[in-house]
């Protein structure tokens, strides 16, 4: 959902999960389940047909309401947009009005949304065709598995707890945006799960409980853009540790900042971040059920810890 111009490093790639769900053997087979990749900034990738044709590789962003097109995919398949049914389209650093276009089926797997008019905008990273958003994932939990770079859609309806995976209860909210309680030193947090972020954000209120002054020594400039395209200022600080569930995060740095997202889900008077894929990308394993409103992870690797 959003890009930091100062890129610190590259992510690893990302990737997503088999398997199967040891607690339910009668549970349907999956709705789609493939290796993937990830974009020059560290997103999940997944394979998208549109009309039958493809795939297009779309970013899986957990964090975007609506499925959306860039103009150089509805070019090359001969799409109609139309510029006078515009939709607003609102991101992490502000909101625009935005063209659509109809399509007739865009699926993943057997996951699709037909006869949907769609958001036509530019993508954050240009090796990528467009975003798969919340819209196209109700009923259904997703899992990604970091480590064998593989991604499954499966209906949630059939599964439970998988074996290994802790759970972590949340709210879907936000016309299905998953949101659970972590906590960023001792304060407790509402946070936002995003697999469409690059980096993870904070809000003002959260800085402020965290009592670090403006113009902190130390602090890194940064400047935000976000699926709108739209461009705000934050500053990149250390933390002392960010906690979901079983996972610990010592010394993450977040971008803190008064991004228009946090305004828009009502976010910006109580500590709040948008946990984005410099965090959720040292999972081992990370589920989110849009049924249950819940995240099921897996540690890995340093930094981590029980």
């Amino acid at each position: 959902m959003i890009r930091a111009r100062n890129t610190v490093a590259t992510l690893a790639l990302i990737s997503l999960i088999s398997g199967s769900v040891v607690a339910q053997p009668s549970a349907a087979p999956p709705l789609f389940e493939a290796p993937t990749r990830a974009d020059i900034i560290g997103r999940v990738l997944v394979p998208v047909t549109v009309n039958g044709h493809g795939p297009f590789e779309f970013v899986l962003d957990t964090g975007a309401n609506r499925t959306v097109l860039t103009p150089r995919l509805v070019s090359k398949l001969g799409l109609e947009i139309a510029s006078h049914d515009k939709v607003t389209m609102s991101g992490v650093t502000g909101s625009a009005s935005v063209p659509t276009v109809l399509v007739s089926k865009l699926q993943v797997g057997e996951v699709a949304l037909e006869r949907e008019r769609l958001p036509v905008a530019d993508s954050l990273s240009l090796d990528t065709d467009g975003t798969l958003g919340v819209d196209a994932l109700g009923g259904t939990r997703v899992r990604v598995d970091f480590v064998n770079r593989r991604v499954q859609i499966a209906p949630a309806h059939h599964g439970g707890l998988l074996d290994g995976l802790t759970r972590i209860p949340g709210q879907c909210r936000f016309r299905r945006l998953l949101m659970i309680r972590a906590s960023v030193g001792r304060i407790p947090v509402a946070a936002v799960i995003d697999t469409g972020s690059q980096y993870t954000l904070a809000n003002s209120a959260l800085r402020t409980r965290l009592g670090f002054r403006p113009q902190k020594e130390g602090f890194q400039p940064t400047e935000v853009i976000g699926e709108t395209l739209a461009r705000q200022p934050g500053e990149r600080l250390p933390v002392p540790v960010i906690r979901m569930g079983p996972v610990q995060t010592l010394s993450p740095n977040v971008v803190f900042g008064d991004f228009y997202v946090f305004k828009l889900w009502k976010l910006d008077t109580e500590p709040a971040v948008v946990v984005g894929m410099d965090l959720l990308g040292t999972l081992d394993t990370l589920l989110i059920d849009y049924e249950r409103c819940e995240m099921q992870i897996r540690t890995r690797g340093e930094g981590l810890r029980d």
